[in-house]
């Protein structure tokens, strides 16, 4: 019985008016019954046809980080997979005994994991489903290349095409991936997308990059680029109606924008995200509900601009993205939360907690100047240069010479290199003294290389390192000698102090201490040196 049925039902269980008047009390019981069982007739359907309305979801994420051999190991494959299940199930209505989760894996596992997760969809799935497979790991030729073995890309194709459900997205985050959009059965899609799917059956094949494109991670992401930006839009960044919910379309626009921005310049080379479908039906594909989240951080400063959320405690990026007009809600755990705009004179900062079970939202006040950060592009977000030029004062390491004075220029990048060493450097110092006993000049031109780590306190950031490098010394007007040249190794510990006052300007405080083994007369000896530089910086 359709819904347009039941006015009439209605209608037609209307007594006869004289009945009515005659004998009340024995037609009000069988009425009262027949009204009773026509409503249950008529809702029972009505709530079984709304509970079959709402489409189950079911999801499979799958990454490794170790390729064939000969290939670099990744170092986020994995991450990225235990990060994409997180989100699924945070807000993406997947709830976890719908969600298979696989990190670290061979071809031969994943066949096994494949077959047995497609006995299960048999079983219980229904043709009003819908399935999303994730996978993360090296790639090229067609196939993926998991511990040494590989796997062709058509495999998982054919599973997502014999899959019992009616709605099938394939994710793949791997170099070259971009082939498997190519294969037989799906249309190329251009951007920008279109697409209306809530009664939509086929399939979807979205990958990270082109057929012949590297997938690229970053440092400061932690993880691949595609991947993060998919996973912030589907947190609400790319909620572009600002409906609380996150389509198909919504999510692909977002990812291949940043991605193709993060990508720009990289030496990696661009990476363009590929979306193919087969698709057929009505309404919108939903992937993820960032209303619905235990927790919720509201971004509703007018000025649109790139916005960084970290983790208070740890640090760790969480979310960068790009808002436009209007407020951005982004689904996410609850915490504490440093908050980052991005201005012309610096970044604006704020702090702020997300309750268990709540939301905060971020607008209107006042932002503290926060300290300048950057992003860099591919090949290790997070990095930055500095030029930084100074006067310079060291001690002699000759008799009669105390100290002497000169410029400092330093050449510094902010951006890992080891774990636990994430700032190194360049320095290049000319310096100029004249003895008072012995009446002579000398000049010294001190070349070193440092590396070491560094710790950012809002604007202020201090560094520690570790230099060595050579000092050539010039020694002239000497009574009754020849000038004198020496070439001496040095080492040193540094240390430094830099505070950012405007947008790519900063004062910078710089002691090192350390030794120089210096020629002398009757051998060698290590010399004592301390020097200190007072510069001002820009970012390059």
């Amino acid at each position: 019985m359709s819904r347009a049925e039941g006015p009439r039902v209605f209608t037609a269980l209307r007594p006869y008016q004289g009945a009515a008047e005659k004998s009340p009390r024995r037609w009000a019981p069988g009425l009262g019954a027949r009204v009773l069982a026509v409503l249950l007739m008529v809702v029972g359907p009505v709530r079984s046809f709304a509970e079959e309305e709402a489409p189950r979801r079911w999801a499979l994420v799958v990454g490794e980080n170790q390729g064939l051999p000969g290939e670099e190991r990744l170092r986020f494959a994995e991450t990225d997979a235990q990060r994409m299940r997180e989100v699924l199930q945070d807000v993406g209505t997947v709830p976890p005994e719908r969600t298979m989760a696989l990190l670290g894996t061979d071809a031969a596992k994943l066949r096994d994991t494949l077959a047995r997760f497609r006995e299960r969809l048999a079983a219980e799935a229904s043709p009003r489903d819908w399935l999303l497979l994730y996978v993360s790991s090296h790639a090229g030729d067609g196939s993926l290349h998991l511990r040494g073995t590989e796997l062709p890309m058509r495999e998982l194709v054919d599973f997502l095409k014999g899959a019992p459900v009616g709605v099938g997205l394939l994710i793949l985050d791997s170099c070259r991936s971009g082939v498997a959009t190519r294969l037989k059965g799906l249309k190329p899609v251009a951007m920008p997308v279109t697409m209306e799917a809530s009664d939509l059956e086929g399939r979807v094949v979205i990958s990270a990059s082109g057929a012949d494109e590297y997938a690229q991670e970053s440092d400061a992401l932690q993880g691949s680029f595609f991947t993060h930006h998919l996973m912030v839009g589907l947190r609400g960044a790319a909620d572009a109606s600002r409906d609380g919910r996150v389509t198909l379309e919504e999510a692909y626009r977002y990812a291949y924008a940043r991605t193709l921005e993060s990508t720009l310049v990289s030496p990696g080379g661009l990476q363009r995200p590929t979306f193919r479908m087969d698709l057929s039906g009505r309404g919108e594909l939903i992937l993820s509900e960032p209303q619905r989240a235990r927790g919720r951080l509201t971004l509703d400063v007018k000025a649109p601009g790139r916005w960084l959320v970290l983790a208070s405690e740890s640090g760790a990026l969480v979310a960068e993205l790009e808002k436009g007009e209007g407020p951005t809600t982004l689904a996410v755990a609850p915490g504490a939360y440093r908050l980052l705009l991005r201005a012309e004179d610096g970044y604006l900062e704020r702090s702020v907690r997300v309750p268990l079970d709540g939301a905060v939202s971020v607008g209107g006040e006042p932002l503290e100047q926060a300290a300048r950060m950057r992003l860099a592009r591919k090949g290790g977000a997070g990095e930055s240069m500095l030029l930084a030029v100074g006067p310079s004062l060291t001690s002699g390491i000759v008799a009669g010479l105390s100290s002497s004075a000169g410029l400092d220029v330093r050449l510094l990048r902010e951006g890992r290199l080891l774990p636990g060493v994430d700032t190194s450097g360049l320095g290049l110092a000319v310096r100029r003294g004249t003895g008072s006993g012995v009446a002579f000049q000398q000049t010294e031109l001190e070349l070193r290389l440092g590396a070491g780590p560094h710790w950012r306190f809002g604007a202020w950031t201090f560094s520690g390192a570790l230099e060595a490098g050579v000092l050539a010394v010039f020694q002239s007007r000497i009574p009754d000698e020849d000038a004198r040249f020496g070439l001496e190794p040095l080492a040193l510990v540094t240390g430094g102090a830099r505070l950012d006052v405007r947008s790519r300007l900063s004062m910078l405080l710089s002691a090192s201490a350390g030794g120089v083994v210096a020629k002398r007369d009757l051998g060698t000896s290590l010399v004592p040196r301390a020097s200190a530089s007072l510069m001002v910086g820009y970012a390059l």
